[in-house]
């Protein structure tokens, strides 16, 4: 912001700037006042705040104006501040923490993300100077460099602290220092810690402050994935709780608006579709300071890289909350006291590969146990003394190969994940899991086991678990699970207060018998999460789900289908909000499933291996209705015969919101889009084509002639990948990009010319492509290629 406010060059864009830090301290009055005094307004006798807005604005009017707001913590009413919006390019620039402030102020959003460790490492260098360069002293200085979380002001104000210290001892007191901050005063560091634990007060209510806590049990910047994290606020009683009204759902969803509200005000950092969340690490360790000042939040959160491989048991024995994730533990105390425990989190400890018997003797309280991902072989029978557990997390413990008959005494146990685990399937003495709402387990079958005799065990187990509201089967031994899933899935369509399912049907008349019988799937406002695998294995990454920034809930992955499955999968496409079609065996287009209003659902379709397909839609046999109304990722992979992706006219609504396509491998492929289509994908942003070795032409001549709208007004990326065959982008040279930020072009030597004038592309800002294809390019005017030679990165 101050190199906004001092640049010659922005200066001379605007008639006056003015830079204002709004901080905590700051009244809207106050903002006036400075805004009048930079203004150099005469105030005298001007008191009420309407007639100071007033004056304000009449000195601005017709005025074009920057007005840069510092380090905003809540909104601010521009307009009673005296701020007009004079429509002529005056411009507000805001910095806030609060994305709150954003979303109530801002009419554009840019997210400013921490360096990257190489980034971080450098700008630390630089502030430091040589003495970082000594060969004892850089080790530590990579690791004081760690500690600031990638995070420009932290880096900036630790190496400050740290400039002047040009000895080793220097460094290492330092670090370890930094490692208690704020414990321990770190010069610099007091305005820091004033503003994250401003943060923390101005949380609205204890509840959300335990949850921000509960987040500082797991390493800094590691992944906490939000279903789990919501299972432990939920387990703990911090988002509310279940019971025979309260649903499982609505308690998650209540977390889901707490953890949202955290990332709103940045105490929590959102991951990829907010699948996951993350805590850097000054904030963590903020938080692990005020818990260790509040009786109610005792942490123990494990021991040094120096420290011994098990902890003492006095250790354990006032702390609410264990988490010794990544410690490298190999033992654990025989039978510690801990009467006070709430959460033990000991995942990733693949060293610890045993239990004491009498471990859970004195954890009476416990209602978080994660083990996930240790070298554990078995469960000790103090397991039947946590009553109260209600969170267990066993998953990828590979050496587990049963459960014990004491975990049918975890009566208030509303999540079990096994996932990973050697269990043949559903183990026998959950039956008496009556309270389980959430369970997660893998199919596995190994070669000496009786499947029939298991079998019978198994799936007489499911329906005993009434009260199951999440079910996910993970399948290891598919070609077992091919001859006993008729019987699973008649016992899981028992269940009747499901929503969320992720399970495999080898067959579609299995899918097909349990959309029958299922009164969870009759409800489809109550099924409000599935993922179904429908002739093939389950995927724990569907690509298609990876292509998106939010999260998608509806997903369904078809495979090796043929005609006499489609009536099926047509019922389940209405209700499906990606679908990924690979190896159809029949299909020549989307057309021929038949009812199109079944695709107008999707938002995303990756469609594979389908060698009869020739055209994704043909428009010329659906009779004008709209198709695909909805579908925002269209993603086209090895179809042998593919020669055109649109087919005839599209209806008005029809592909409407579609923003990305991308295309690969696809052989026979001749015609992309005409003129006509285009003009339909007006929000497309990003055109990817690659290995088309037949395609000549990307964008067909009109039809007819007459004047056209630009050519993708929105599209901002075009990728043109190994197409020897391609001659032209566009015939129509006068088209406009007017978005266009980004083309990339290798491998395609017919390509002699692009689309481009010196004004149809003003957005365009990189080029990427071989060097000596862009210098054999024929240009219409010389200075069209020197405008666009400052933007080339060519190989």
């Amino acid at each position: 912001m101050q190199n906004l406010n001092n640049h010659d060059e922005v200066s001379k864009m605007f008639d006056i700037v003015i830079w204002e830090n709004v901080s905590s301290e700051r009244t809207e009055e106050k903002l006036q006042e400075d805004i009048a005094r930079r203004l150099k307004l005469k105030m005298e006798g001007v008191v009420h705040p309407e007639d100071v807005a007033r004056t304000i604005s009449e000195e601005f009017n017709n005025k074009k104006y920057l007005l840069l707001l510092d380090d905003v913590m809540d909104s601010v009413d521009l307009e009673d501040i005296g701020i007009p919006d004079n429509k002529n390019g005056s411009k507000v620039v805001l910095t806030t923490e609060f994305r709150h402030v954003c979303s109530s102020m801002a009419d554009r959003l840019i997210e400013v993300h921490p360096l990257s460790s190489n980034e971080a490492w450098k700008m630390f260098q630089q502030m430091v100077s040589d003495v970082v360069d000594l060969p004892d002293i850089e080790p530590v200085a990579q690791l004081v460099a760690k500690e600031c979380a990638r995070l420009p002001l932290l880096i900036k104000t630790v190496a400050g602290a740290f400039k002047l210290k040009d000895s080793v001892p220097e460094w290492r007191k330092g670090l370890k220092d930094l490692r208690k901050w704020p414990e321990i005063e770190i010069p610099g560091l007091t305005e820091l810690h004033s503003f994250l634990k401003f943060c923390y007060d101005q949380l609205k209510d204890d509840q959300k402050r335990k949850c921000f806590l509960y987040g500082a049990l797991y390493p800094a910047e590691s992944k906490i994935y939000t279903d789990y994290l919501l299972e432990c606020w939920t387990a703990e009683g911090l988002v509310g709780n279940t019971n025979e009204k309260r649903r499982f759902q609505d308690a998650r969803d209540e977390g889901f608006d707490t953890l949202k509200y955290l990332t709103n005000v940045s105490l929590l950092e959102k991951g990829e579709r907010m699948i996951y969340v993350q805590m850097n690490n000054s904030i963590r360790q903020v938080a692990l300071y005020i818990s260790s000042q509040d009786p109610d939040c005792k942490f123990l959160t494990g021991m040094t890289e120096n420290s011994p491989d098990c902890l003492e048991e006095n250790d354990w024995q006032q702390a609410k909350r264990i988490s010794m994730i990544d410690k490298k533990l190999r033992d654990l105390p025989e039978s510690p006291n801990c009467n006070m425990l709430l959460s033990l989190l000991l995942q990733r400890n693949s060293n610890l590969t045993g239990i004491p018997q009498s471990f859970f003797e004195n954890m009476k309280k416990l209602l978080v146990l994660d083990l996930y991902g240790t070298g554990i072989e078995s469960l000790p029978s103090s397991l039947a003394k946590l009553t109260g557990l209600k969170g267990l997390y066993l998953n990828n413990c590979i050496n587990v190969t049963e459960l014990p008959p004491e975990i049918g005494e975890l009566n208030c146990l509303e999540v079990l994940d096994i996932r990973g685990c050697r269990i043949s399937f559903i183990p026998f003495h959950i039956q008496k899991l009556i309270n389980l709402r959430c369970l997660r387990i893998s199919y596995y079958r190994s070669s000496n086991l009786n499947h029939c005799q298991d079998m019978d065990i198994d799936c007489n187990v499911i329906p005993l678990l009434a009260r199951l509201e999440e079910l996910m089967i993970d399948v290891g031994s598919y070609d077992h699970w091919c001859n006993e899933v008729v019987e699973v899935m008649r016992q899981v369509a028992t269940l009747e207060n499901l929503t969320t399912l992720r399970i495999c049907f080898p067959r579609s008349e299995v899918l097909k018998t349990f959309m029958q019988h299922s009164p969870s799937w009759k409800d489809r406002q109550q099924l409000t999460s599935f993922r179904f695998f429908v002739g093939c294995q389950n995927r724990k990454r569907p690509q298609i789900l990876e292509c998106f920034k939010y999260k998608i809930n509806r997903y369904l992955g078809y495979c090796h289908g043929n005609y006499s499955d489609d009536s099926t999968i047509c019922d389940l496409l209405a209700e499906t909000d990606a679908l990924e079609l690979v190896e159809h065996k029949d299909i020549k287009s989307l057309t021929d499933f038949g009812n199109v209003a079944s695709f107008n659902r999707i938002r995303g379709c990756l469609i594979e291996r389908c060698n009869k397909m020739t055209t994704i839609t043909d428009n010329n046999r659906t009779e004008g209705r709209d198709i695909l109304q909805n579908l925002e990722q269209l993603h086209l992979v090895n179809l042998r015969s593919l020669q055109t992706i649109f087919e005839g006219s599209l209806s008005i609504k029809s592909l409407s919101k579609l923003h990305t396509v991308v295309v690969t491998s696809c052989p026979m492929l001749t015609k992309v889009f005409s003129l006509r289509v285009i003009q339909q994908l007006s929000v497309l942003r990003k055109l990817a084509i690659q290995k088309c070795a037949k395609l000549e032409v990307l964008i067909e001549k009109p039809d007819s002639a007459g004047q056209v709208s630009p050519a993708f007004p929105n599209l901002e990326t075009l990728i043109l990948i190994e197409m020897p065959k391609l001659r032209t982008i566009c015939v129509d040279k006068s088209l406009a990009w007017p978005s266009l930020k980004e083309l990339q072009v290798y491998m395609c030597p017919e390509l002699k010319s692009l689309p481009f004038d010196k004004d149809n592309a003003a957005y365009l800002k990189s080029i990427e492509a071989e060097q000596v294809w862009w210098e054999a390019l024929h240009w219409p005017q010389n200075e069209v290629k020197e405008q666009l030679q400052s933007m080339c990165n060519l190989r």
